[in-house]
């Protein structure tokens, strides 16, 4: 996961296996606990890649991404992702 802060402002961004664990709903509006991350990097793919950053071979995923996309997630922002690693980039004015 990457926080960035700005001031009073926080975005977080998941990453794809990350992204695909916080989905509460699938596109068709079922309940779902998670969805496989392949899934979700071929939404990625199929959507023309608007919906998402793709940083190196990685692909970030902000709440409001994945509905776009037609998910329904939750955003789950805890200090601490599942490997207990955490990239925070404060930016100064």
């Amino acid at each position: 996961m990457i926080k960035i802060r700005h001031g009073t402002q926080q975005r977080l961004y998941y990453a794809l296996p990350e992204a695909a664990q916080i989905i509460t709903h699938n596109q068709w509006s079922v309940p779902v606990q998670g969805i496989h991350s392949e899934t979700l990097r071929r939404t990625y793919r199929d959507s023309g890649r608007k919906h998402g950053r793709a940083i190196g071979r990685d692909v970030f995923f902000t709440v409001e991404d994945l509905e776009a996309m037609g998910y329904r997630a939750m955003d789950s922002s805890t200090d601490m992702d599942a490997d207990n690693q955490i990239v925070e980039l404060v930016m100064e004015e």
